[in-house]
């Protein structure tokens, strides 16, 4: 019995002595494993700093790491100043995705654009103010941009005419000029149709509320309950000013020639008289009355309207333009001829 616990006892001892052979050979193994990976990042690090490629860490090396971190930061400012200032150069001009926004600016180049590298040899520069996109052209490079400036090449801001994308009008004109030019072809549409007098007024639309009562007899809906209700409806209407005569001419009348249009192309009305008015074959038109909205020619939207007022507040600008550009979508042109 004695011989079995001893023979027991060595095959123990052998399992533990195997097991302890095991572990410190893994122990070796894992040493040997994490010693390799130390040297290889002692190395890599070396490598990393070791700029002259001598295998030593040297002034020289100090020296290249800063200057090289001094670069990054260069570059990284370069990067934030090309987001915040967007200058643009004559190269950009060819661009396919690049286009000119309804409305620029004709300034000098300012301080902050001037000083900075980012910018040396731009031509203007873009802002973004809310959702409108601005564009500032700078006056000594003109020349470069090929636009046509209405009444003149003055510091300040400009809309582009809607008819015209080279020719851009100041906001301080803008509706002025407009309102002329449409009437000017709205009399050149009547002498060309060959009518003997035309008018144009030019009202504004007026909107009001009214309320209209009305009762409910719902007796016996609830048995034994006699109800009655009354309510109101609100009823929005829409009515014109009494305007002003912007335009009234008579002429002698003439056989109908076609006329060349500008701000009333798209017009539907402008095109079905004009169509009437050269087909004469049949019941020919004597005369017509059209309410043309000014906003359809000018190309002012309740949307732009509203984000050229957020961009004059921005700028400091006088927000008679963004009145003028709701009030436009007011207006509409009474056109009254006869042949």
């Amino acid at each position: 019995m004695s011989d079995k616990k001893s023979i027991s006892i060595k095959k123990m001892g052998e399992s533990f002595s195997e097991k302890a052979k095991s572990g410190l050979d893994a122990a070796k193994s894992g040493a040997a494993k994490a010693k390799s990976a130390v040297s290889a990042s002692a190395e890599s690090f070396v490598n990393t700093i070791d700029q002259t490629g001598d295998g030593k860490l040297g002034l020289e090396d100090i020296a290249e790491i800063k200057r090289q971190s001094r670069e990054k930061q260069r570059q990284a400012k370069l990067r934030r100043d090309l987001n915040a200032l967007n200058p643009i150069f004559i190269q950009n001009l060819s661009d396919d995705d690049f286009f000119l926004p309804k409305m620029i600016q004709l300034a000098d180049i300012d301080k902050k654009h001037a000083s900075s590298s980012i910018c040396q040899g731009s031509i203007g520069h873009e802002t973004l103010v809310k959702d409108l996109r601005i564009v500032t052209v700078y006056t000594d490079q003109l020349s470069i941009w090929d636009l046509d400036f209405y009444p003149g090449e003055n510091q300040g801001f400009y809309y582009v005419d809607p008819v015209d994308p080279k020719r851009y009008i100041s906001v301080e004109n803008f509706f002025d000029y407009l309102r002329q030019a449409r009437i000017s072809e709205l009399q050149m549409i009547a002498q060309d149709l060959g009518a003997t007098s035309f008018k144009v007024t030019i009202r504004e639309q007026k909107k009001t509320k009214s309320s209209k009562s009305r009762s409910l007899n719902l007796s016996g809906v609830i048995s034994g309950v006699d109800l009655k209700a009354k309510g109101e409806n609100q009823i929005e209407r829409t009515a014109l000013s009494d305007g002003e005569i912007a335009a009234q001419i008579s002429f002698e009348g003439h056989a109908p020639v076609q006329p060349t249009l500008r701000y009333y192309k798209n017009e539907p009305q402008i095109k079905a008289l004009i169509e009437m008015r050269m087909d004469n074959t049949y019941n020919a038109i004597k005369e017509q009355h059209l309410t043309l909205k000014c906003a359809h020619s000018s190309g002012i939207t309740e949307k732009t309207a509203a984000s050229l007022s957020g961009a004059m507040k921005s700028f400091s600008v006088n927000a008679s333009f963004a009145l003028n550009a709701q009030n436009e979508i007011n207006q509409v042109f009474e056109y009254d001829i006869i042949f």
